[in-house]
């Protein structure tokens, strides 16, 4: 081999080697690479053997958190995996039911027989809700059957899984033992009816010596007042006049207490009629004006231009919370101080009602602030010690805070000592858009209406007989074809023979009410498929609910006794849609109408001179309104006399069944026939005694005898007025009639 050939060979071999060392170096490379992945990859399996580690231990302590919570609150879990028959329960539930306590599966068939019979559907209603998907949680309360018998419980339940399409798949929830938060909600109960009864027996109490020490209190007043109408000296007139101040004040107080125990009692009515605000307020206000000017006070009052006339509401109870006010002012007012009233009505604001806010401010004494929480509480006054200069029971404010409340209103304090006081009543503003028709635009209003009612038969269902003369009378007036029902069942046997337009229903009648028949009749419909006929209610139950309650009953409109003309036929257009498609009224039901304002020059209607004569001589006819009567009539005389006659037999027959049921304690009679009394009165235009039967009607209703005996000589000895005044119209019309065939 040359030496060129060798020297070559051993270049390449060099080369070889060179590579060899080159692949040699890379591939250390690589394995040191993956050496340092590895132990990268060692470390991180190491890190996340521990992370899992922890994670099992801290998944671990909450369980045992969790399951120590749910030990100590006693609740047995529940899962119950849809669509499966099984449910799955904890041994907290085997220990409720005094059964073994383990886990496992109850079918549900078990479950529901464990149920108490009314619980079944309220929680049925709960659970399908969460099945429909209509609510995700749902909690409801209910019995089981456990070995010692009925053990109430309280079930959570939740959605725990959804399938795709967004339907429950698995229902969890737990379960709670709460027999021991009810018998706790029960003894509370029975405490807050315990408390009720000591309340309402505290209040009877009250009521009670009222009454007992009024009536010897009203003889002693009238001997106080016939001494004084004696020859006395002036010592003897001075303390008679002590002794006439003294009576009134403790009436005033016998007053206060009654009120406060009747509010304490629920037994106090507030009337919902119309009346005239303007007349109201000043019958309220000028007698304390007339004392502030006694006592040399600045008092100021004015009628603002912008407050209605007419509205609806109780007249009676707001005189009453103004008398409070401004004796109060008048009390703590020194002389030469001031007194001011001021009345304005608030419009509404977006879907507020108006409101009436009558503010009574003085610049008295004043009221420290620390006094003002409790100065509207029974029996308080902000000084309370026994050298108080001012008197008084502290009740008036107490009387003025619920009597607000029951008015659907309300009434603030702003006071501070020295500075005077400042009582903010605000009430419900019921305006009414029109006042009173006067006699001959009511009669116009009558006559009008006529030529669209004609030919239409009108189904009475009335039982009183002067009632239905006096409802027989205005719809022959308005062109009426006129059938009488004497009771429910009579009116459904009469509109069971066709032809009826319109059905005018009593609610209260023997036998069938027409609550009743109204309800038979609407099913009567249903079952044959026949048209609606359209029934009002003419009924003397005017208390707040009657009108939802004739509604509800299946009636289409309601007016209360003594039926205002105007009333009725804007109630019978409605029904009949004869008022061009417009709304009923939102406010209260029509009530009676006030009488409207009249002059000697130009009498309402035309009467019998003798009777005209007799009237305003004889004192007891003004227990019947014998001109508002007769306008009702449309003057005719004749009716008059048919009425004065039913209603003397019915006064007479009335009382003995009074008298009878107070006898007998008998409480559906007492009632019935009081209430009859007062529709009878009311349509009379007696409104004295209707309102005595209306108390009659009450006291029978809340089994309160004592009252009842109390107001029956009252009634009576209205009874024998009324009986005189409607003896004297029969007498006038016998002469009249005499005088004619003459």
């Amino acid at each position: 081999m040359t030496p060129d050939r060798l020297a070559f060979d051993l270049q390449r071999t060099l080369d070889e080697l060179q590579q060899e060392r080159e692949r040699t170096q890379k591939l250390q490379g690589e394995l040191d690479h993956q050496s340092r992945e590895l132990d990268r990859l060692r470390n991180a399996l190491h890190c996340e053997s521990n992370s899992r580690l922890l994670a099992e231990e801290a998944l671990d302590e909450a369980r045992d958190r969790l399951q120590l919570a749910v030990d100590a609150a006693g609740l047995a879990l529940w899962d119950w995996q849809l669509p499966a028959t099984q449910v799955f329960l904890t041994a907290r539930w085997g220990e409720l039911l005094g059964d073994i306590a383990a886990d496992g599966y109850w079918e549900a068939v078990d479950l529901r027989a464990r149920l108490h019979p009314d619980d079944i559907e309220p929680l049925r209603l709960q659970v399908m809700g969460l099945l429909e998907g209509r609510s995700q949680r749902a909690v409801v309360q209910h019995r089981v059957r456990a070995s010692e018998g009925w053990r109430w419980v309280e079930t959570h339940a939740m959605v725990a899984e959804h399938d795709s399409k967004g339907q429950p798949l698995r229902l969890m929830g737990t379960l709670a033992d709460i027999g021991e938060r009810k018998r706790i909600e029960q003894d509370g109960e029975r405490a807050r009816e315990l408390t009720e009864q000591a309340s309402r027996a505290k209040s009877e109490f009250l009521a009670n010596i009222s009454h007992e020490v009024r009536t010897p209190l009203n003889a002693f007043m009238g001997l106080t007042r016939m001494l004084m109408d004696s020859p006395l000296n002036a010592d003897q007139s001075s303390w008679l006049a002590l002794m006439d101040n003294s009576a009134h004040e403790l009436l005033d107080l016998l007053n206060n207490l009654l009120d406060l125990s009747r509010i304490e009692a629920g037994q106090f009515d507030i009337e919902n009629v119309r009346f005239d605000l303007h007349q109201a307020l000043e019958q309220a206000i000028v007698p304390y004006a007339e004392q502030a000017d006694e006592q040399a006070l600045d008092f100021r009052f004015e009628l603002p231009p912008t407050l209605p006339q007419w509205v609806m509401g109780d007249a009676v109870r707001l005189r009453q919370v103004l008398n409070h006010l401004l004796s109060n002012a008048l009390k703590f007012t020194p002389r030469g101080g001031r007194i001011e009233v001021r009345i304005q009505p608030i419009e509404a604001c977006g879907q507020a009602p108006k409101r009436l806010q009558l503010q009574v401010r003085d610049s008295g004494v004043g009221i420290a602030r620390e006094h003002h929480a409790t100065v509207f509480d029974a029996f308080t006054q902000a000084d309370a010690s026994t050298a108080r200069p001012y008197g008084g029971s502290g009740l008036g404010l107490a009387i003025c805070a619920q009597l607000a409340r029951l008015m659907g209103g309300e009434i603030e304090l702003q006071s501070d000592p020295g500075e005077g006081s400042t009582f903010t009543l605000t009430l419900p503003l019921r305006e009414l858009d029109q006042s009173p028709l006067s006699a001959s635009a009511e009669l116009q209003e009558v006559a009008q209406a006529g030529a669209r009612y004609v030919g239409l038969v009108v189904l009475l269902a009335e039982d009183h007989p002067v009632n239905e003369l006096m409802m027989r009378q205005l719809l022959l007036r308005l062109g009426c074809i006129v059938r009488v029902a004497r009771g429910g069942v009579h009116a459904i046997a009469q509109w069971e023979q066709g032809g009826i337009d319109l059905v005018l229903m009593d609610v209260q009648m023997p036998g069938m009410s027409g609550l009743q028949a109204t309800h038979e009749i609407r099913d009567i419909e249903a079952r044959r498929k026949l048209p609606r006929t359209p029934i009002v209610a003419v009924t003397a139950n005017a208390m707040p609910g009657d009108r939802d309650a004739c509604l509800a009953a299946g009636m289409d409109g309601y007016t209360a006794k003594p039926v205002s003309p105007q009333a009725l036929i804007k109630e019978m257009d409605r029904v009949l849609k004869l008022d061009d498609g417009q709304d009923a009224p939102e406010e209260a039901p029509a009530a009676p109408e006030p009488p409207p304002p009249q002059t000697p020059a130009q009498p309402s209607m035309a009467m019998p001179a003798a009777l005209s004569s007799e009237r305003a001589a004889a004192a007891h006819l003004e227990a019947l309104d014998v001109e508002k009567l007769l306008r009702r009539l449309d003057g005719d005389e004749e009716t008059l006399g048919q009425l004065a006659q039913a209603m003397r037999a019915d006064l007479a027959s009335r009382q003995s069944e009074l008298h009878k049921a107070l006898q007998a304690r008998d409480s559906a009679a007492a009632v019935a026939h009081a209430h009859g009394l007062k529709g009878s009165l009311g349509s009379m235009t007696a409104e004295r005694g209707a309102r005595l039967a209306k108390g009659l009607e009450l006291a029978a209703r809340s089994g309160d005898w004592h009252l009842f005996a109390r107001a029956l000589p009252l009634m009576q000895a209205e009874a024998r007025q009324i009986d005189r005044a409607l003896a004297d119209i029969l007498q006038a019309r016998g002469r009249d009639l005499f005088d004619t065939r003459l």
